[in-house]
């Protein structure tokens, strides 16, 4: 993303690991503009066997405004009812 928009950084940060299934993934991806606008997505990828689900979660802001708790727990419940 930087590669292609320079007037956007990008940060990027791991939650962890949710207990659930096979397992699932939380990650979370800041971006800022050069103009000063700032947003923050959570995805996570969690799979059951060959069944595999992405989550996604944004809105501007930062990391610390970022709902990591709950996102988890939506997590859970989406690759729970993969089965």
């Amino acid at each position: 993303m930087e590669a292609r928009y320079p007037e956007i950084s990008a940060a990027k940060k791991y939650h962890g690991k949710v207990e659930v299934e096979d397992g699932a993934h939380v990650y979370g991806i800041r971006t800022t503009t050069a103009w000063g606008a700032s947003g923050i997505a959570l995805f996570s990828v969690g799979r059951d066997g060959r069944t595999v689900t992405v989550v996604k979660w944004s809105q501007m802001g930062s990391f610390r405004d970022a709902p990591v708790k709950g996102f988890k727990a939506t997590t859970r419940t989406a690759v729970g009812k993969l089965s």
